[in-house]
Protein backbone atom coordinates (compact mmCIF):
# COMPACT_ATOMS: atom_id res chain seq x y z
CA UNK A 1 0.00 0.00 0.00
CA UNK A 2 1.53 3.70 -1.31
CA UNK A 3 2.10 5.55 1.84
CA UNK A 4 0.75 9.34 0.64
CA UNK A 5 2.04 12.71 1.42
CA UNK A 6 -0.52 15.49 2.07
CA UNK A 7 -0.41 19.41 2.65
CA UNK A 8 -1.44 19.54 5.99
CA UNK A 9 -3.28 22.64 5.29
CA UNK A 10 -5.62 20.26 2.88
CA UNK A 11 -8.75 18.93 3.41
CA UNK A 12 -8.79 14.79 4.67
CA UNK A 13 -9.61 12.49 2.27
CA UNK A 14 -13.21 11.36 2.34
CA UNK A 15 -12.63 8.52 0.14
CA UNK A 16 -10.72 5.27 -1.10
CA UNK A 17 -10.04 7.21 -4.66
CA UNK A 18 -9.58 10.71 -2.97
CA UNK A 19 -6.49 8.99 -1.73
CA UNK A 20 -5.32 7.17 -4.52
CA UNK A 21 -5.22 9.93 -6.44
CA UNK A 22 -2.64 12.20 -4.21
CA UNK A 23 0.60 11.97 -6.42
CA UNK A 24 2.94 12.98 -3.92
CA UNK A 25 4.31 8.96 -1.85
CA UNK A 26 7.39 7.77 0.20
CA UNK A 27 9.69 5.24 -2.21
CA UNK A 28 10.77 2.17 -1.65
CA UNK A 29 13.28 -0.06 -2.50
CA UNK A 30 13.37 -3.59 -3.69
CA UNK A 31 13.87 -4.83 -0.44
CA UNK A 32 11.36 -2.57 1.72
CA UNK A 33 13.57 -0.13 2.78
CA UNK A 34 12.65 3.61 2.64
CA UNK A 35 14.20 5.82 0.36
CA UNK A 36 15.30 8.81 1.53
CA UNK A 37 15.22 11.04 -1.09
CA UNK A 38 13.17 15.10 -1.63
CA UNK A 39 9.33 13.09 -0.25
CA UNK A 40 11.28 11.37 2.56
CA UNK A 41 13.15 14.78 3.39
CA UNK A 42 9.58 16.58 3.66
CA UNK A 43 7.67 14.24 4.86
CA UNK A 44 10.05 13.41 7.82
CA UNK A 45 10.01 16.97 9.44
CA UNK A 46 8.14 17.34 13.14
CA UNK A 47 6.30 19.95 14.64
CA UNK A 48 4.73 20.98 17.73
CA UNK A 49 1.29 20.59 17.02
CA UNK A 50 -1.10 20.54 13.91
CA UNK A 51 -1.73 24.67 13.34
CA UNK A 52 2.61 24.50 13.66
CA UNK A 53 2.42 22.06 10.39
CA UNK A 54 -0.25 24.03 8.77
CA UNK A 55 1.71 26.99 8.96
CA UNK A 56 5.25 25.63 7.81
CA UNK A 57 3.75 24.08 4.95
CA UNK A 58 4.36 20.64 6.83
CA UNK A 59 2.38 16.92 5.21
CA UNK A 60 0.29 14.96 6.47
CA UNK A 61 1.45 11.09 6.48
CA UNK A 62 -1.56 8.60 5.45
CA UNK A 63 -0.58 5.14 6.60
CA UNK A 64 -2.20 2.24 8.18
CA UNK A 65 -0.45 1.74 11.99
CA UNK A 66 0.82 5.36 11.86
CA UNK A 67 -0.23 6.00 15.74
CA UNK A 68 -1.55 2.53 16.20
CA UNK A 69 1.44 1.22 16.66
CA UNK A 70 4.71 2.07 14.27
CA UNK A 71 5.54 4.98 15.96
CA UNK A 72 5.90 2.98 19.45
CA UNK A 73 7.17 0.42 17.64
CA UNK A 74 9.74 2.35 16.20
CA UNK A 75 10.92 3.93 19.48
CA UNK A 76 11.42 0.59 21.73
CA UNK A 77 13.57 -0.79 18.37
CA UNK A 78 15.09 2.42 18.98
CA UNK A 79 15.77 1.68 22.29
CA UNK A 80 16.91 -1.51 21.64
CA UNK A 81 19.37 0.00 19.04
CA UNK A 82 20.66 2.10 21.56
CA UNK A 83 21.37 -0.12 24.04
CA UNK A 84 23.50 -2.51 21.96
CA UNK A 85 25.63 0.09 20.50
CA UNK A 86 26.72 1.89 23.68
CA UNK A 87 26.92 -1.68 25.26
CA UNK A 88 24.91 -1.10 27.88
CA UNK A 89 25.00 -4.81 30.08
CA UNK A 90 22.01 -5.27 32.24
CA UNK A 91 22.42 -7.73 34.84
CA UNK A 92 19.18 -9.62 34.16
CA UNK A 93 18.41 -10.08 30.52
CA UNK A 94 15.79 -7.75 28.74
CA UNK A 95 13.55 -8.51 26.07
CA UNK A 96 13.01 -6.26 23.49
CA UNK A 97 9.69 -7.69 22.24
CA UNK A 98 7.18 -7.12 19.45
CA UNK A 99 3.79 -9.55 20.10
CA UNK A 100 1.57 -10.21 16.89
CA UNK A 101 -2.45 -9.98 17.73
CA UNK A 102 -3.49 -7.16 19.90
CA UNK A 103 -6.41 -6.16 17.48
CA UNK A 104 -9.90 -8.26 17.45
CA UNK A 105 -9.20 -11.91 16.32
CA UNK A 106 -5.43 -11.39 16.91
CA UNK A 107 -6.89 -12.32 20.41
CA UNK A 108 -3.55 -11.12 21.98
CA UNK A 109 -1.70 -14.37 20.66
CA UNK A 110 1.55 -13.16 20.95
CA UNK A 111 1.32 -12.43 24.31
CA UNK A 112 -0.15 -15.38 25.10
CA UNK A 113 2.57 -17.67 23.74
CA UNK A 114 5.37 -14.82 25.39
CA UNK A 115 3.54 -15.69 28.80
CA UNK A 116 2.62 -19.65 28.61
CA UNK A 117 -1.26 -18.23 28.62
CA UNK A 118 -3.63 -20.80 28.10
CA UNK A 119 -7.05 -19.21 27.68
CA UNK A 120 -8.76 -22.94 28.31
CA UNK A 121 -7.82 -22.58 31.82
CA UNK A 122 -7.07 -19.18 32.80
CA UNK A 123 -3.70 -19.30 33.55
CA UNK A 124 0.22 -18.43 32.30
CA UNK A 125 2.99 -20.40 33.32
CA UNK A 126 5.55 -17.28 32.38
CA UNK A 127 8.32 -20.28 31.60
CA UNK A 128 10.33 -17.39 30.25
CA UNK A 129 10.66 -16.24 33.82
CA UNK A 130 9.22 -12.47 33.38
CA UNK A 131 10.20 -9.91 36.18
CA UNK A 132 8.52 -6.87 35.10
CA UNK A 133 6.88 -5.98 32.09
CA UNK A 134 6.89 -2.43 30.47
CA UNK A 135 4.92 -2.24 27.54
CA UNK A 136 4.39 0.95 24.61
CA UNK A 137 1.17 0.26 23.47
CA UNK A 138 -0.63 3.80 23.99
CA UNK A 139 -1.38 6.52 21.24
CA UNK A 140 -1.82 9.20 23.45
CA UNK A 141 1.83 11.17 24.52
CA UNK A 142 1.60 11.30 28.39
CA UNK A 143 -0.44 8.14 29.17
CA UNK A 144 -0.11 5.39 31.67
CA UNK A 145 -2.39 2.43 32.15
CA UNK A 146 -2.35 0.15 35.33
CA UNK A 147 -5.58 -1.87 35.32
CA UNK A 148 -6.55 -3.87 32.87
CA UNK A 149 -10.07 -4.19 31.22
CA UNK A 150 -10.87 -7.87 30.85
CA UNK A 151 -13.69 -9.15 27.76
CA UNK A 152 -14.87 -12.32 26.11
CA UNK A 153 -15.97 -12.36 23.15
CA UNK A 154 -18.02 -15.21 21.14
CA UNK A 155 -18.66 -15.84 17.53
CA UNK A 156 -21.61 -18.54 17.28
CA UNK A 157 -22.74 -20.06 13.62
CA UNK A 158 -26.13 -21.52 13.89
CA UNK A 159 -26.64 -23.71 10.48
CA UNK A 160 -29.61 -25.29 8.60
CA UNK A 161 -30.06 -28.36 6.15
CA UNK A 162 -30.18 -28.21 2.90
CA UNK A 163 -33.67 -28.32 1.20
CA UNK A 164 -36.14 -25.63 2.26
CA UNK A 165 -38.34 -24.13 0.02
CA UNK A 166 -40.49 -21.41 0.20
CA UNK A 167 -43.97 -23.01 0.37
CA UNK A 168 -42.77 -25.92 1.44
CA UNK A 169 -42.76 -28.30 4.85
CA UNK A 170 -41.98 -25.98 7.63
CA UNK A 171 -38.30 -26.49 9.18
CA UNK A 172 -35.95 -25.10 11.80
CA UNK A 173 -34.74 -21.76 10.70
CA UNK A 174 -30.97 -20.44 11.05
CA UNK A 175 -31.93 -17.45 11.41
CA UNK A 176 -34.83 -18.30 14.08
CA UNK A 177 -32.32 -19.71 16.45
CA UNK A 178 -29.85 -17.02 15.84
CA UNK A 179 -32.72 -14.11 17.17
CA UNK A 180 -33.92 -16.12 19.64
CA UNK A 181 -30.86 -16.35 21.10
CA UNK A 182 -30.34 -12.28 21.02
CA UNK A 183 -33.67 -12.26 22.54
CA UNK A 184 -32.35 -14.17 25.48
CA UNK A 185 -29.43 -12.14 25.59
CA UNK A 186 -31.09 -9.02 25.67
CA UNK A 187 -33.04 -9.97 28.86
CA UNK A 188 -29.72 -10.37 31.04
CA UNK A 189 -28.88 -7.69 33.47
CA UNK A 190 -25.67 -7.11 35.06
CA UNK A 191 -25.16 -5.39 38.44
CA UNK A 192 -24.41 -2.58 37.07
CA UNK A 193 -27.23 -2.50 34.72
CA UNK A 194 -29.07 -2.76 37.99
CA UNK A 195 -27.37 -0.33 40.03
CA UNK A 196 -24.76 2.11 38.14
CA UNK A 197 -22.67 2.24 41.40
CA UNK A 198 -21.77 -1.35 40.64
CA UNK A 199 -18.69 -2.13 38.95
CA UNK A 200 -19.13 -1.33 35.26
CA UNK A 201 -20.21 -4.74 33.57
CA UNK A 202 -21.30 -4.46 30.06
CA UNK A 203 -22.12 -6.69 27.13
CA UNK A 204 -23.13 -6.71 23.31
CA UNK A 205 -23.90 -8.30 20.60
CA UNK A 206 -21.83 -6.83 17.80
CA UNK A 207 -22.72 -8.32 14.60
CA UNK A 208 -25.24 -10.18 13.47
CA UNK A 209 -25.28 -11.32 9.62
CA UNK A 210 -26.45 -14.53 7.68
CA UNK A 211 -25.16 -15.51 4.30
CA UNK A 212 -26.81 -14.87 1.24
CA UNK A 213 -30.25 -17.03 -0.01
CA UNK A 214 -30.59 -18.48 -3.03
CA UNK A 215 -33.39 -17.79 -4.89
CA UNK A 216 -36.81 -19.38 -3.82
CA UNK A 217 -34.27 -20.53 -0.33
CA UNK A 218 -33.43 -18.64 2.81
CA UNK A 219 -30.13 -18.37 4.29
CA UNK A 220 -28.42 -21.54 5.54
CA UNK A 221 -26.26 -19.93 7.85
CA UNK A 222 -26.11 -17.12 10.91
CA UNK A 223 -23.45 -15.43 12.56
CA UNK A 224 -23.42 -14.16 15.91
CA UNK A 225 -21.21 -11.79 17.90
CA UNK A 226 -21.53 -11.22 20.98
CA UNK A 227 -19.11 -8.79 23.64
CA UNK A 228 -18.96 -8.56 27.17
CA UNK A 229 -16.01 -6.75 29.12
CA UNK A 230 -15.39 -5.50 33.14
CA UNK A 231 -13.00 -4.38 35.07
CA UNK A 232 -12.27 -7.24 37.13
CA UNK A 233 -12.47 -10.82 36.12
CA UNK A 234 -15.13 -11.60 38.86
CA UNK A 235 -17.82 -10.44 37.21
CA UNK A 236 -16.97 -11.06 33.55
CA UNK A 237 -17.06 -14.78 34.36
CA UNK A 238 -20.73 -14.24 36.30
CA UNK A 239 -21.76 -12.65 32.63
CA UNK A 240 -20.28 -15.07 30.64
CA UNK A 241 -22.07 -17.64 32.52
CA UNK A 242 -25.15 -16.44 31.70
CA UNK A 243 -24.71 -15.46 28.40
CA UNK A 244 -22.50 -18.35 26.97
CA UNK A 245 -25.73 -21.21 27.57
CA UNK A 246 -28.05 -18.75 25.51
CA UNK A 247 -26.78 -20.33 22.61
CA UNK A 248 -27.24 -23.59 22.75
CA UNK A 249 -30.99 -22.92 24.52
CA UNK A 250 -31.68 -20.91 21.42
CA UNK A 251 -30.90 -23.68 19.18
CA UNK A 252 -32.87 -26.53 21.10
CA UNK A 253 -35.85 -23.86 21.22
CA UNK A 254 -35.95 -23.56 17.29
CA UNK A 255 -35.61 -27.43 16.95
CA UNK A 256 -38.15 -28.24 19.87
CA UNK A 257 -40.57 -25.93 18.11
CA UNK A 258 -40.46 -28.27 15.29
CA UNK A 259 -40.62 -31.79 17.18
CA UNK A 260 -36.41 -32.28 16.56
CA UNK A 261 -33.74 -32.20 19.32
CA UNK A 262 -30.06 -31.53 18.67
CA UNK A 263 -28.23 -33.91 15.98
CA UNK A 264 -31.78 -34.73 14.28
CA UNK A 265 -31.45 -34.96 10.68
CA UNK A 266 -33.04 -31.64 10.02
CA UNK A 267 -32.40 -30.08 12.72
CA UNK A 268 -30.07 -27.12 13.03
CA UNK A 269 -26.56 -26.77 14.41
CA UNK A 270 -24.64 -24.73 16.14
CA UNK A 271 -20.85 -24.02 15.96
CA UNK A 272 -18.63 -21.92 18.36
CA UNK A 273 -16.44 -20.44 15.42
CA UNK A 274 -14.31 -18.58 17.60
CA UNK A 275 -13.59 -17.59 21.23
CA UNK A 276 -11.65 -14.33 22.34
CA UNK A 277 -10.23 -14.03 26.08
CA UNK A 278 -8.51 -10.98 27.35
CA UNK A 279 -8.30 -11.71 31.00
CA UNK A 280 -9.28 -8.84 33.68
CA UNK A 281 -6.88 -7.53 36.20
CA UNK A 282 -7.35 -4.57 38.54
CA UNK A 283 -4.45 -3.41 41.29
CA UNK A 284 -5.30 -4.16 44.78
CA UNK A 285 -2.47 -1.51 45.31
CA UNK A 286 0.00 0.12 43.64
CA UNK A 287 3.37 -0.71 45.28
CA UNK A 288 4.98 -3.30 42.60
CA UNK A 289 7.97 -2.16 41.11
CA UNK A 290 6.75 -1.52 37.90
CA UNK A 291 4.54 0.95 39.06
CA UNK A 292 7.23 2.43 41.61
CA UNK A 293 9.57 2.76 38.44
CA UNK A 294 6.80 4.03 36.13
CA UNK A 295 6.34 6.85 38.36
CA UNK A 296 10.07 7.97 39.62
CA UNK A 297 11.38 7.72 36.08
CA UNK A 298 8.87 10.73 35.07
CA UNK A 299 10.69 12.70 37.83
CA UNK A 300 14.09 11.41 36.80
CA UNK A 301 13.86 12.36 33.06
CA UNK A 302 11.61 14.85 33.35
CA UNK A 303 8.79 13.95 30.69
CA UNK A 304 5.14 13.07 31.26
CA UNK A 305 5.25 13.95 35.13
CA UNK A 306 1.66 13.53 36.53
CA UNK A 307 0.04 14.54 39.90
CA UNK A 308 -1.66 11.24 40.35
CA UNK A 309 -1.90 7.64 39.18
CA UNK A 310 -4.49 7.12 36.63
CA UNK A 311 -7.20 4.06 37.85
CA UNK A 312 -8.87 3.46 34.98
CA UNK A 313 -8.97 0.43 33.32
CA UNK A 314 -8.31 -0.42 29.21
CA UNK A 315 -7.63 -3.30 26.92
CA UNK A 316 -3.86 -3.63 25.74
CA UNK A 317 -1.49 -6.14 25.41
CA UNK A 318 -0.52 -5.51 29.40
CA UNK A 319 -3.40 -7.88 29.85
CA UNK A 320 -1.94 -11.00 29.90
CA UNK A 321 1.46 -10.71 32.12
CA UNK A 322 -1.14 -9.00 34.63
CA UNK A 323 -3.78 -11.58 34.77
CA UNK A 324 -0.51 -14.05 35.68
CA UNK A 325 0.68 -11.74 38.06
CA UNK A 326 3.83 -10.75 36.64
CA UNK A 327 3.80 -5.83 37.60
CA UNK A 328 3.14 -4.55 34.10
CA UNK A 329 2.50 -0.58 32.91
CA UNK A 330 1.59 0.39 29.50
CA UNK A 331 2.67 3.79 28.41
CA UNK A 332 3.68 5.86 25.27
CA UNK A 333 6.67 6.81 23.75
CA UNK A 334 5.53 7.92 20.08
CA UNK A 335 5.73 11.57 19.85
CA UNK A 336 2.76 13.04 17.24
CA UNK A 337 2.11 16.56 16.27
CA UNK A 338 -1.08 15.29 15.44
CA UNK A 339 -2.89 12.32 13.89
CA UNK A 340 -6.56 10.85 13.12
CA UNK A 341 -8.58 7.93 11.39
CA UNK A 342 -6.65 5.41 13.44
CA UNK A 343 -7.95 1.61 12.28
CA UNK A 344 -9.34 2.87 8.82
CA UNK A 345 -8.29 3.72 5.22
CA UNK A 346 -7.31 7.03 5.68
CA UNK A 347 -5.03 6.86 8.81
CA UNK A 348 -2.77 10.16 9.12
CA UNK A 349 -0.27 11.15 11.13
CA UNK A 350 2.21 14.76 11.11
CA UNK A 351 5.88 13.71 13.64
CA UNK A 352 5.93 15.58 16.37
CA UNK A 353 7.82 16.86 18.79
CA UNK A 354 11.55 15.21 18.74
CA UNK A 355 13.27 16.27 22.18
CA UNK A 356 10.22 14.61 24.05
CA UNK A 357 9.91 11.82 22.16
CA UNK A 358 13.74 11.41 22.88
CA UNK A 359 12.99 11.87 26.48
CA UNK A 360 9.97 9.35 26.47
CA UNK A 361 12.82 6.22 24.51
CA UNK A 362 15.13 7.24 27.01
CA UNK A 363 12.60 6.78 29.81
CA UNK A 364 11.93 3.54 28.64
CA UNK A 365 15.20 2.59 28.39
CA UNK A 366 15.80 3.45 32.52
CA UNK A 367 12.36 1.73 33.42
CA UNK A 368 13.94 -1.43 31.80
CA UNK A 369 17.58 -0.84 33.20
CA UNK A 370 16.08 0.00 36.85
CA UNK A 371 14.48 -3.00 36.80
CA UNK A 372 17.05 -5.64 35.52
CA UNK A 373 20.11 -3.59 36.83
CA UNK A 374 23.33 -3.01 34.89
CA UNK A 375 26.67 -2.09 34.78
CA UNK A 376 28.43 1.04 34.96
CA UNK A 377 31.45 2.23 32.75
CA UNK A 378 33.80 2.31 36.23
CA UNK A 379 32.74 -1.86 36.56
CA UNK A 380 30.59 -1.11 39.29
CA UNK A 381 26.80 -2.94 39.27
CA UNK A 382 23.76 -1.14 39.87
CA UNK A 383 21.85 -4.27 41.45
CA UNK A 384 18.19 -4.93 40.17
CA UNK A 385 15.32 -4.18 42.05
CA UNK A 386 12.89 -6.78 40.58
CA UNK A 387 12.86 -9.97 42.42
CA UNK A 388 14.88 -12.98 40.76
CA UNK A 389 12.00 -15.20 40.24
CA UNK A 390 8.37 -13.81 38.45
CA UNK A 391 5.05 -14.86 39.18
CA UNK A 392 3.12 -17.49 37.45
CA UNK A 393 -0.52 -19.02 37.91
CA UNK A 394 0.68 -22.41 37.17
CA UNK A 395 3.38 -24.80 36.28
CA UNK A 396 1.88 -26.73 33.82
CA UNK A 397 3.24 -26.59 30.64
CA UNK A 398 1.35 -26.12 27.53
Amino acid sequence: MPVKLQKASEAIVATPEALAAIKDELHFDKNGKIIQDENYKKAYVRYASLEDAQKKGGYRIYVPGFADAMGNTTGVMTAAIMMKKYNIKPVYDIWVCGTTGEEGKGNLCGMKQLYGYNQDTGKGNNALNFVANFGADSTRPGSGTLNYLGSYRFEVKYTEPEGYKQGGAEAPSALMAMTRSIAKISDIKSPWDLDKKAERTTYTVGVASCDAAAPGERSRSCTLMVDMRSPTQGPLSAMRSQIEPTFKAAMDEENAKYGLKSGDKNAVKMELVWFGDRPAHQRKNFNDIATQIYWQTAQTVGIDQIKALKTNSSSLNDNVPAAVGVPTVNFNVHTVAASGGGHTFNEWGIPGNAQDEGKRIFRMILMGLTAAGYHTSTGDVVKPTAAPIGARTTEEMY
